[in-house]
C-alpha cells in the first residue's frame, strides 16, 4: 500500500542556504506486530498560530497513520517533522510519508505534522532563530494535543517519540532542551513570542510537554549548554561527516558566516557526556552529507537503501526504549 505524495525539489537558493505503559512482553509484541495494512487520516488540526510576518491565525494540521489490525493495547506514537531550512517543507514530503507508513506497518501510530515556516524573502539570522523557536512551540503543542486525545487515537502517552530531519530535528531538540530562561534574545524582540509550551488547543493546556525519546537526523542546537544534567530523555542522533549545512561538530549554519552558529550531533554528545548522561545513541556516518537519503537534496527522490538504514536505526531505538 502506498500513499506517497511527491513534493517538488528544493530550489537552488534554499538548497544552498539552507494511559498505561507498554512494558510487558505480550503487550510489546502486539504493539510491534508487522502488518502491510494501515490507514491514514489527513489534515487534522492540532493548533492555531500566527505565522512569521502575518497577523492572522492559521491552523496547523497533521496526517495520522495507524495499523488497520486491531490491538488490545495502546500504541506507541511517533510524531515526525520534515526538513527544509524553516523556509520550505510539508508534512507530505516523501521521507515523512515513508517514515509514517513504515512505523504503521510495524505496529506504531505515526503523525506527520505541520509547523510554522518563514517566507524565503525574509531569510536572515534573526528570522531563522525566531522561526525555529516557533517550530519548537508547535512541536510542544502537537505532543500536548495527543496527550489530551489519547483515547481517540489509541496511543500510550508514555510512549510518544519525536523524529525530525534537518530543520525538523532542530525544532525537536530545542523543544526538548530549551528552558524559558534559555530563550534567545531574538524571541523577546517585537513582536515578543509567547512561552515555549504555551500554545495549542484549550484541552492541551493542562498537559505538560514530555516524550519517551527523540530521533534527530542531521540536526543541531544553537547552544549546547542548554542541555542540562537533569534532562535525560533518550536521544538518537544520526549525522553525516560531510554535512556542510548543519555540521556534525560545529560551524555556521549552511556554512554561511552571519547565520547562527550551529552545534551538531558530536557537540551535543560531548555535552551529554559532560553531564554524565548515558541515555543517548550517536550514529556517525563518516562519508555521508546532509539529508543523504535524498538524491541531490530533492525531496521527491528517496534512496531506498539509505532511507531504510535510517528507519531501522530509528525503529530499533524506539523498541529499546519501549520494551523495558
Amino acid at each position: 500500500m502506498s500513499m506517497i505524495n511527491f513534493a517538488p525539489c528544493l530550489s537552488k537558493t534554499i538548497r544552498n542556504f539552507l494511559l498505561t505503559a507498554l512494558v510487558v512482553g505480550v503487550m510489546c509484541n502486539a504493539a510491534f506486530a508487522q502488518t502491510s495494512d494501515f490507514k491514514v487520516q489527513y489534515e487534522i488540526p492540532y493548533a492555531q498560530a500566527l505565522f512569521p510576518g502575518q497577523d492572522k491565525m492559521q491552523k496547523l494540521c497533521f496526517d495520522f497513520y495507524e495499523p488497520i489490525s486491531a490491538v488490545d493495547t495502546l500504541r506507541p506514537l511517533v510524531i515526525t517533522l520534515f526538513g527544509g531550512g524553516f523556509v520550505a517543507g510539508s508534512r507530505d514530503y516523501e521521507d515523512m510519508v515513508a517514515f509514517c507508513e513504515h512505523f504503521a506497518q510495524n505496529g506504531c501510530a505515526a503523525a506527520s505534522i505541520d509547523y510554522r515556516l518563514m517566507r524565503a524573502r525574509n531569510f536572515s539570522s534573526k528570522e531563522l532563530i525566531r522561526t525555529g523557536y516557533m517550530a519548537a512551540q508547535d512541536v510542544s503543542a502537537a505532543v500536548r494535543f495527543f496527550k489530551a486525545h489519547w483515547e481517540e487515537y489509541h496511543i500510550d502517552t508514555n510512549l510518544i517519540f519525536l523524529l525530525g530531519q534537518s530543520a525538523g530535528a532542530v525544532a525537536i531538540l530545542h523543544a526538548l532542551y530549551m528552558d524559558e530562561d534559555e530563550r534567545p534574545a531574538e524571541t523577546f524582540e517585537e513582536p515578543e513570542l509567547p512561552p515555549l509550551h504555551s500554545l495549542g488547543k484549550e484541552e492541551a493546556q493542562s498537559h505538560t510537554f514530555s516524550v519517551a525519546g527523540v530521533i534527530a537526523l542531521w540536526g543541531c542546537i544553537f547552544d549546547p549548554e542548554m542541555i542540562d544534567a537533569d534532562e535525560t530523555t533518550p536521544v538518537c542522533l544520526i549525522h553525516g561527516g560531510k554535512d556542510k549545512i548543519l555540521p556534525v561538530d560545529s560551524g555556521y549554519a549552511y556554512s554561511v558566516r552571519g547565520l547562527p552558529y550551529a552545534y551538531g550531533s558530536r557537540s551535543m554528545v560531548e555535552q551529554l557526556k559532560k553531564n554524565g548522561t548515558s541515555s543517548f545513541e550517536f550514529h556517525f556516518l563518516e562519508d555521508e552529507s546532509h539529508a543523504f537519503y535524498f538524491k541531490y537534496l530533492c525531496l521527491y527522490h528517496l534512496e531506498e537503501l539509505k532511507f531504510d538504514q535510517c528507519f531501522q536505526i530509528a525503529l530499533q531505538f524506539i523498541r529499546r526504549n519501549t520494551i523495558k
